[in-house]
């Protein structure tokens, strides 16, 4: 039976650090507060898109994968036997935050 996933995954490029990392993050820059060295790289959300979609095709069972909503930031996964959790913690870890919105069988109703 095919399943629909909905992911909400933001485009904006921020991950999530764990907070030993955002720590020494701050006592560096503390240290060193130099632009030049913490200048923020900006990552266009057109190759956060393809990264998250090449993310999702890759799992296993996955049958097509389209971004929805008002700001592009939903993901909606469709396929058969898709595990959500695991794609959920394979965008986190590669992308940034995702969380699963929603997962229910697919309607044939359009």
């Amino acid at each position: 039976m095919k399943q629909k996933i909905v992911l909400r995954v933001p485009m904006d490029g921020k991950r999530c650090l764990p907070k030993g990392l955002k720590c020494l993050i701050y006592v560096l820059k503390m240290i060193l507060p130099y632009e030049v060295i913490w200048k923020k790289r900006s990552i266009s959300s057109d190759k956060i898109r393809k990264k998250a979609m090449k993310i999702a095709v890759t799992c296993p069972g996955v049958a097509s994968v389209a971004i929805q909503g008002a700001e592009k930031n939903e993901m909606v996964v469709i396929g058969e036997g898709v595990d959500a959790c695991d794609l959920a913690k394979s965008l986190r870890r590669n992308v940034s935050f995702a969380q699963v919105l929603s997962v229910a069988p697919e309607g044939g109703k359009k």
